[in-house]
């Protein structure tokens, strides 16, 4: 029979301590779960916990103070979840939640070429009063915004109907990557040295402010085929 002795010299008589990533189970048997909810909900007795067996002590476990919950197995046999208090599915998703916040704030600043290929880090479009900035980025009916001049949005205001408040995001623009080409209008038009595929060539601009659609007949100065691709 193995044991636990606790950091205030208390003990008890355990089956085994099983380490499970983050946690410990401890599987014990003559203890109802509410004895040991009271017994291992005292995080000063189980800052620290040593394993003995046969006198010998085989493993010590430190700072496993937070009670998570009682199992309750076969044959009487009771299990007690222990974990890190730092380590709790609660503390991890908090950390995984202000992580994603994080990289949503940050993902405001991204020049708009960056800003396509993380696309699921946008929020999406509200029209329940909410202010949005010139230049914020947001999603609706899968299409990342930008917004083009600040304003409290309104249930009939969506990026979808409002080119004066929001222009779609479109890949290939400032340059940088290259994107299937998509009608754009005045208010996000391509800029010279943008670069789009369409119809299976590669064009780059040769303008600002292009709204023309490369190939077209009398695009001939406003859009060059990249030889090579």
């Amino acid at each position: 029979m193995s044991k636990i002795i606790f950091d205030d010299a208390t003990e008890i008589n355990i089956q085994q301590v099983q380490p499970d990533g983050d946690n410990l189970r401890i599987l014990i048997v003559g203890n109802t779960p509410e004895q040991l909810r009271v017994l291992f909900s005292d995080t000063g007795r189980t800052k620290k916990m040593i394993v003995q067996e046969r006198g010998q002590t085989i493993a010590t476990y430190e700072g496993y103070t937070a009670f998570y919950r009682t199992e309750i197995y076969t044959g009487k046999i009771y299990g007690v979840v222990m974990y890190k208090p730092e380590q709790t599915p609660e503390a991890q998703a908090e950390m995984v939640q202000a992580a994603v916040l994080l990289a949503q704030i940050q993902a405001q600043s991204l020049p708009d070429a960056q800003a396509i290929t993380v696309k699921s880090l946008y929020p999406e479009w509200s029209g329940d009063g909410v202010s949005y900035e010139k230049d914020y980025k947001t999603v609706c009916e899968g299409t990342l915004y930008k917004c083009l001049q600040s304003h409290t949005s309104q249930s009939n205001w969506s990026p979808v109907n409002t080119p004066s408040l929001w222009a779609e995001v479109l890949a290939g623009q400032e340059g940088t990557g290259i994107g299937e080409w998509k009608q754009p209008g005045s208010t996000n038009p391509y800029m010279k040295g943008d670069q789009v595929t369409h119809n299976g060539d590669t064009w780059e601009s040769l303008i600002d402010n292009n709204v023309w659609e490369p190939g077209a007949q009398g695009s001939e100065a406003l859009w060059q085929k990249v030889v090579g691709e």
